[in-house]
C-alpha cells in the first residue's frame, strides 16, 4: 500500500480496501449494500483526521525552517508547500467527482436512495469508452500524476500505484476472471453507486497516507541544519546588575540550550575564547578585556563593539554584540546645597549619578518657584519665591526625592559716583571743570554678580542733584538718568562746595528681563562728593 513500514492505521485502511475490491469482484447484494455506506463515513472520517494531521506537519516544517537560508533546508520547506498544494488540489476533485456519482442517483448526499441504487450509472459514467467526459480515464490519469509527482517532490521511490490492475494485487493475481481487467474496469464494473463512492473515499485515504509520508520526508530535510540540545536552563540578563532607587529595571528572559555531545568554540573578534561550564553544565566562552577610552561624547559616554562568534557542528553564528565606556570622573563637591537669590535665575545641576544615561529627570517646586529645564539632564533655572523652598525629583515619573534649598535677599547694590570711567574718591573730590563728565551707577555685589550675572543688572531712573554750599543748596536738578549734564554749574562751584547726589528711583533688570524697583534704604542711597 504505502510502503514496507506501514503504521497499524495504513494497515486497517489497506485490510478494508483488499475487503472493499473483493466485495466489488463477487458483485454482492444490496443487503451489502448499507455496509458500504458505513466503510465510506468511517473512510471520511479517517480523511478529515489526515486533512488536519496533514496541516499540522507543514506548519512545523515552517516553524522548523524558520529563516535559514541553507539551501537544502529552503528546498525542503518550498517542495513541502508543493506537496501539501498537490494533494489538496487531487483531494479537491475527487470530491467533485464524488459528487458527480451522486449525481447519478438524483441527490447530493449519501441517502437511502443511494444505498437502495442497484444501476450501473456510476459503471458507465467511469468506464464507457464513448462518453464525452471520460470521467475514468482522467480518474485514472490523476492517481498516476499524482504518484509521480509526488515521488518527485519527496525522493520517496517506493510509492505503490494508486491505480492498479488485478494483476498487481496479490489477491487476485492469479484470479481467472479478474486478472485481465485493467484497473477502471476492475473497479466498477457493474458496481451500484455507494460502492463506488466507497472505493474512491478509500483512495482518498491513500493518498492522504503518500502524502503523510511525503511531509514526514521533508520535514526531516527541513531540519537538517538544526542542532539537537538537551539540556535547557531559563536565563535572565538584566541590563544592569545595579539599579538605584527611581530608575527602571529592564532584564530579557529567555531559555537557553546546550548539547552535550557537541563542544563548540568560541570566539571575539576572531580570537578563541576559554570555554567554561556553569553548574548547569551549559557551555560558555569567556569573555574579558580592558575596556578602552576616548570619544566621549557630551554625556562621558563612548560607544564600543565587538564580533562574537560560536562554532558548532560546521554552523557558525554571528553577533555585534555593542556596549558603552563611561568616561571616568573626578566630582569634587561641598556636601551641601546652594544657596539660591530670591526672585533670580539661580542655575543649579541636580545629579543622581546612580541612574547613569537612564537619568532624564523631572523637577516641581509647587508655588513656591518657578523651573526652567536646562540644556543637560538636571541642569535647571530656579527662580525662588519664597524663602525656603523644596525641589521634588523624580525620573521616569517615579518620585526619587526632594531637595531642600535656602532663599536669601538680593544683596542691596553699591552707589558709586565716576568722572568718566574713574570712580570718585569721595574723601579727595573733584574739581569744578570735571562737573560736565560727572556721572553715577548703581553697582551690584561681586559675589551677586558672578553667581547671577543676568540678574545683576541696575539702572538707575531718577535721582535729585544738589550743588551745596554751606548750609544752603545753590542749584538743585532732577536727574532722570545716570549722566545728567551739570555743565552749567561749572562757573557758579567753588572750592568748599559739594555735590550731593540723593538717589530715589532704582530698577534691577532680572533673569526674564523684568523690572524690579529697588528701593534704597538710609543713607546709603546719598553720594556727597566735596569740591577742591
Amino acid at each position: 500500500m504505502a510502503g514496507k513500514k506501514e503504521t497499524p492505521r495504513q494497515k486497517m485502511i489497506g485490510m478494508m480496501y483488499l475487503v472493499l475490491t473483493a466485495l466489488l469482484a463477487l458483485q454482492v447484494s444490496n443487503a451489502v449494500l448499507e455496509k458500504f455506506a458505513i466503510i465510506n463515513e468511517t473512510l471520511t472520517t479517517l480523511i478529515e483526521d489526515g486533512k488536519k494531521k496533514s496541516e499540522q506537519t507543514m506548519q512545523a516544517i515552517i516553524e522548523e525552517a524558520g529563516k535559514s537560508q541553507v539551501p537544502k533546508v529552503v528546498e525542503a520547506k518550498e517542495k513541502a508547500q508543493k506537496v501539501r498544494d498537490l494533494t489538496k488540489s487531487t483531494i479537491e476533485y475527487i470530491d467533485q467527482l464524488k459528487l458527480r456519482m451522486l449525481a447519478q442517483s438524483g441527490t447530493n448526499k449519501v441517502d437511502e436512495g443511494v444505498i437502495n441504487d442497484h444501476s450501473s450509472k456510476v459503471a458507465t459514467m467511469m468506464i464507457d469508452p464513448n462518453s464525452k467526459e471520460q470521467e475514468g480515464k482522467k480518474y485514472e490519469a490523476l492517481l498516476t500524476t499524482y504518484v509521480k509527482q509526488l515521488s518527485d517532490l519527496s525522493g520517496i521511490k517506493d510509492f505503490d500505484k494508486l491505480a492498479k490492475p488485478p494483476k498487481e494485487i496479490p489477491l487476485f493475481a492469479s484470479d481467472d476472471d479478474h486478472v485481465r481487467k485493467d484497473y477502471l474496469t476492475f473497479t466498477f464494473e457493474n458496481t451500484p453507486v455507494i460502492a463506488a463512492l466507497a472505493s474512491v473515499t478509500q483512495t482518498q485515504t491513500e493518498i492522504l497516507e503518500y502524502e503523510a509520508r511525503a511531509l514526514d520526508k521533508l520535514r526531516e530535510d527541513a531540519g537538517a541544519d538544526r542542532i539537537s540540545f538537551d539540556q535547557f536552563v531559563p536565563m535572565v540578563r538584566a541590563r544592569s546588575s545595579v539599579v538605584a532607587a527611581g530608575a527602571k529595571y529592564e532584564a530579557e528572559m529567555f531559555l537557553t540550550g546546550s548539547s552535550t555531545a557537541i563542544l563548540p568554540e568560541f570566539y571575539k573578534d576572531g580570537t578563541k575564547l576559554n570555554v567554561i561550564e556553569d553548574k548547569t553544565g551549559v557551555k560558555m566562552g569567556k569573555v574579558e578585556f580592558v575596556a578602552q577610552g576616548g570619544g566621549y561624547d557630551s554625556h562621558g559616554f563612548a560607544k564600543r563593539s565587538y564580533k562574537a562568534e560560536i562554532k558548532m557542528n560546521d554552523r557558525t553564528f554571528v553577533e555585534n554584540i555593542e556596549y558603552e565606556v563611561a568616561q571616568p570622573t573626578i566630582r569634587v563637591t561641598t556636601g551641601n546645597a546652594p544657596t539660591l537669590y530670591m526672585n533670580c535665575g539661580n542655575t543649579v545641576l541636580i545629579e543622581v549619578p546612580a541612574l547613569g544615561t537612564s537619568y532624564n529627570p523631572s523637577f516641581s517646586a509647587g508655588g513656591g518657584a518657578e523651573i526652567i529645564r536646562g540644556d543637560k539632564p538636571g541642569r535647571v533655572t530656579i527662580i525662588p519665591k519664597q524663602r525656603k523652598i523644596s525641589v521634588a525629583v523624580s525620573n521616569g515619573g517615579t518620585s526619587i526625592g526632594t531637595q531642600g534649598f535656602d532663599v536669601r535677599n538680593v544683596p542691596d547694590p553699591r552707589y558709586v559716583a565716576y568722572v568718566g570711567n574713574n570712580p570718585v574718591d569721595l574723601r579727595q573730590g573733584i574739581r569744578a571743570n570735571q562737573l560736565g563728565a560727572l556721572r553715577f551707577v548703581a553697582e551690584p555685589e561681586q559675589n551677586f554678580k558672578d553667581e547671577v550675572p543676568k540678574d545683576a543688572r541696575y539702572r538707575i531712573r531718577r535721582a535729585e542733584v544738589i550743588l551745596g554750599r554751606g548750609t544752603a543748596g545753590v542749584q538743585r536738578m532732577n536727574a532722570t538718568n545716570e549722566n545728567p549734564d551739570l555743565r552749567a554749574w561749572t562757573g557758579q562751584a567753588r572750592s568748599g562746595d559739594r555735590i550731593i547726589i540723593d538717589i530715589k528711583d532704582v530698577s534691577r533688570r532680572t533673569f526674564k528681563d523684568e523690572d524690579e524697583k529697588v528701593v534704597p534704604k538710609g543713607s546709603s542711597g546719598i553720594i556727597q562728593i566735596p569740591i577742591n
